[in-house]
């Protein structure tokens, strides 16, 4: 199975000139579940102020992607920009993303929710905003990502209402590793099985 970083080359590498509005809607929608999963993925870590640094480049590397699907070509100044015509700001979103660590058990479940939504929420909000040539209203931009986050969450919240267990067994893995019954690559294969469903 290919990585969010393979899938965003592929993309980026690719040439969308004769593609039907099928397939680049098909590649806009892979590109925005591989970099929604993957921010969730990185952003179980514990430690606050971390998934600025992890989540980012996936954010990143996901609008320029969309952005080449559309036929255009961006460097992560550009990028930024965007996000912050919409309300995306980096900083903002990972600021609040990394607080909710603070809080126990709840801020170690709401993180990767918040992560999945937020970055989910920016690949809609760039596809409709490459999909109409750039031109689309700030206000508009930003209605738009706050209702498609607030949606991503909501979901993702109630599909793990009364999952208990997510803590524990990606404690018992940790436990598996430390004892040395798993091997590096062995523990973030079984943690990303475990996380992939979330």
């Amino acid at each position: 199975m290919a990585t969010y970083a393979e899938t965003f080359q592929r993309v980026l590498d690719g040439d969308y000139t004769d593609a039907t509005p099928e397939d680049r809607a098909a590649a806009v929608r892979e590109v925005i579940e591989m970099g929604a999963g993957a921010a969730a993925v990185v952003s179980f870590q514990p430690i606050p102020l971390l998934d600025l640094v992890l989540v980012s480049p996936i954010q990143i590397g996901m609008v320029q992607a969309i952005g080449r699907i559309h036929g255009y070509r961006l460097d992560h100044k550009s990028v930024l920009e965007i996000l912050s015509t919409f309300g995306a700001s980096i900083l903002a979103q990972n600021l609040v993303m990394s607080s909710v660590k603070f809080i126990p058990f709840a801020g170690f479940i709401a993180a990767p929710a918040m992560a999945y939504a937020l970055t989910w929420a920016i690949g809609e909000v760039s596809e409709h905003y490459f999909e109409n040539g750039r031109g689309v209203d700030q206000d508009e931009l930003r209605d738009m990502f706050k209702k498609v986050y607030r949606e991503k969450k909501a979901e993702k919240v109630a599909a793990h209402r009364h999952d208990n267990t997510l803590k524990s067994r990606l404690e018992q893995l940790a436990e598996a590793r430390e004892a040395g019954m798993l091997s590096e690559e062995e523990f973030e294969a079984k943690k990303a099985e475990i996380l992939r469903d979330f």
